[in-house]
């Protein structure tokens, strides 16, 4: 076939209701919203070691009715998923970088076994124990990288939760 090309193409663009809403005056200037946002961090920072100290505690609870749940049900990982993803959202927005790689590691291992991956109590738990660790005063505000042989162990569990052949390689 030829290749024949037209310019008969009309390009236009749309104007959203979102664009127009951008544009329109009023408001307040981009620097007062950014000082209003921060300052409004800065004041959930202060009960957020509390609201984390509930939503791990919830968490752990969903994942030991896993232990006792039967083949096949998978009520408990939805659950333990959701606080799981909800402690991974906030944590690096309140400065709580390792916990949020943590819970992010639990996430795929949850999303695995909702999709029929067997549960890895040992790998679960394991990555509990991490957190529990992370939410330490002295380790709460460090990045995965600051602690290379946590994060590192922490991925290759994950890698071999995501591939079992994995374990075997090396």
């Amino acid at each position: 076939m030829a290749d024949k090309r037209t310019d008969d193409a009309n390009s236009f663009l749309v104007d959203t209701h979102f664009q127009k809403m951008a544009r329109r005056s009023g408001g307040i200037p981009r620097e007062q919203a950014l000082e209003n946002a921060q300052f409004a961090i800065d004041k959930m920072k202060l009960g957020f070691g509390d609201w984390l100290n509930a939503e791990s505690d919830a968490l752990i609870a969903e994942i030991r009715k896993g232990t006792m749940a039967s083949p096949g049900d998978v009520s408990w990982a939805e659950a333990a998923l959701t606080h799981a993803r909800q402690i991974r959202d906030v944590g690096t927005t309140m400065g709580f970088e390792l916990v949020s790689f943590i819970t992010n590691n639990l996430c795929e291992m949850f999303e695995a076994i909702i999709t029929g991956a067997s549960p890895r109590n040992e790998m679960i738990n394991c990555h509990i124990d991490a957190l529990l660790l992370a939410k330490q005063e002295q380790y709460r505000h460090l990045r995965p990288e600051q602690l290379p042989e946590l994060s590192g162990g922490l991925r290759r569990i994950l890698e071999v939760a995501n591939n079992p052949a994995v374990a075997t390689e090396k």
